[in-house]
């Protein structure tokens, strides 16, 4: 077989562990990615920053193209579709790392804000991969879950599919919402500022906002002059309009900022490099032979076991301990803020930089906790709201956060 010539992102771990036997490897930041660099490629490999547009590849010999994300807005379908380029991408491949972040950001905010997310009612906005898994995980941290998503609303049905309710319902009864949908501009049901001035109105003065979707989603300008004129009662952002130079206004706003890594959870980001691998392999008619199990095992065991917290503690403040010692939102809010001691020349560079040396975090399923530690009324909450219950996606998962 003729050798490759393949260009990644810098960001996707193990492409040459996985990739290396095809061909020869060059590394790039994603949005350095432009029609020079893949003028003489064959294969390319992506993240969500990298355009795959007409004027990226028409003039390239690119026979194949493999994103490593959930969401494809970033990818001309269509155009790929014409010129017999294939495609691949990485669906749910880290919705539960994204999932863990949004429980991480609600225990998180209750905490600080000494409040109880029991009798709580979170809207849902977008159910599929992440979304889906929210409607699973939240109500056994006792919140009441309300799902939005009229595409699958107007074309799903059965025991297995959730009660859809409208965004009018969602925004009449939430004190949560949490978003979950594509950036889409046309289309039946457009996202693009789906999340305006009339919607922030309408949540209220008390009302949490989480955005780990795509940035545009939210009108950042609308949402810094609700949360500066005390309009809205918090907000949690990973995404933003701007990328990679969100507003700094909007990043002191915010209760907690982190720089587009709510999906970045070693587990799903390897995931996502497997499913694109075995894409391509059939793509070629070739036998996968890389396994990802021996970077997923872990090099010390026992850092994926969490003490219990002091059962004298509140009901989320414990659950807040525990989900700490497995990620702490915190310290990536920490890094986040940083940004703001740098010159507006040079945050664009530190958003990157944080995303390209993000620490390895693992999802909260690889954990466990001894279950002599687990207080009789908590054990719920620990196995079905930090976790998923049943297996990952494909067959590539790791065992439960157990008791």
């Amino acid at each position: 077989m003729t050798p490759f010539r393949i260009i990644a992102d810098e960001n996707i771990p193990c492409v040459e562990k996985a990739f290396g036997d095809f061909g020869v490897i060059e590394r790039r930041p994603g949005r350095d990615i432009g029609p020079e660099a893949v003028s003489e490629a064959d294969l390319l490999l992506v993240r969500s920053v990298t355009p795959v547009t007409p004027p990226l590849l028409d003039e390239s010999p690119v026979q194949f193209v493999g994103s490593a994300t959930i969401g494809t807005d970033h990818v001309d379908e269509a155009y790929l579709r014409e010129q017999g380029i294939a495609f691949a991408h990485a669906p749910a491949s880290n919705a539960d790392s994204v999932a863990d972040y949004v429980v991480a950001a609600l225990l998180c905010l209750a905490h600080r804000r000494g409040v109880s997310l029991r009798n709580q009612t979170v809207g849902v906005v977008g159910c599929g991969n992440i979304g889906g898994r929210l409607l699973r995980r939240l109500p056994a941290l006792g919140l009441t879950v309300l799902p939005h998503d009229p595409p699958r609303a107007a074309t799903e049905s059965g025991p297995q599919v959730p009660d859809f309710v409208s965004l009018d319902r969602v925004l009449d009864r939430a004190d949560i919402l949490t978003l979950h949908v594509p950036l889409t501009t046309d289309g039946p049901h457009p996202t693009r500022h789906l999340v305006d001035e009339a919607v922030l109105d309408r949540l209220g003065p008390d009302a949490w906002l989480l955005n780990t979707a795509r940035g545009p989603v939210v009108d950042g300008d609308a949402l810094l002059e609700a949360l500066q004129h005390d309009r809205l009662g918090g907000a949690v952002l990973d995404v933003w309009e701007r990328e990679p130079t969100p507003d700094p206004a909007l990043v002191r706003a915010v209760d907690l900022a982190t720089p587009h890594i709510a999906g970045y959870a070693w587990d799903g980001k390897v995931r996502g490099t497997t499913m694109l691998y075995e894409a391509f392999c059939e793509h070629v008619g070739r036998d996968p032979t890389w396994s990802p199990a021996a970077v997923l095992r872990p090099q010390h065991p026992a850092s994926l076991r969490c003490a219990p917290p002091d059962p004298r503690l509140s009901r989320v403040d414990w659950l807040h301990h525990l989900v700490r010692q497995a990620y702490d939102l915190g310290a990536d809010d920490a890094r986040m803020r940083a940004l703001l001691d740098r010159a507006p020349s040079e945050q664009g560079a530190y958003f990157q930089r944080l995303r390209a040396t993000y620490p390895t975090r693992r999802e909260l399923r690889c954990f466990s906790v001894p279950e002599a530690g687990l207080p009789t009324g908590r054990r719920a909450a620990v196995t079905g709201g930090l976790t998923v219950q049943g297996r990952a996606p494909g067959r590539h998962g790791n065992r439960i956060l157990k008791s």
